[in-house]
């Protein structure tokens, strides 16, 4: 059975700010309220995850068309300019001699302080 509480409240809506009649423990005044919180709450996870993928998506496609350009290596500086954000990978590799090899999707690359080079497809 559940608990009621009595017309004094002491508790409000943690969305709208209203008090809150009813059972115990309960944090929304309604369903939009509740709604619209936990929306609101998530968009920061939902930007992230958008923002991660748009950077990985930008990265693919500078190195796919590197590749498809015939190309091996490039400086950071004008991948950088091209919008390349090397945080961004979807794999981080063995150590092939004294670099690690990193992937994004299909397209496997090396990187120095200065230059990406070893770029191939996987």
């Amino acid at each position: 059975m559940k608990e009621i509480v009595s017309e004094e409240h002491t508790e409000c809506c943690l969305e709208c700010g209203e008090p809150l009649f009813g059972r115990k423990g309960k944090r929304f005044c309604n369903k939009y309220c509740r709604c619209h919180w936990h929306n609101r709450n998530k968009e920061r996870v939902r930007l992230t995850r958008i923002h991660t993928i748009d950077c990985l998506s930008r990265n693919y496609e500078i190195l796919d068309k590197m590749l498809r350009l015939g190309k091996t290596g490039c400086d950071l500086k004008t991948l950088t300019e091209m919008g390349f954000c090397q945080e961004f990978v979807t794999h981080k590799g063995e150590k092939i001699g004294a670099h690690i090899e990193y992937r994004c999707f299909d397209a496997a690359f090396s990187l120095s302080s200065v230059k990406l080079f070893n770029l191939h497809r996987v």
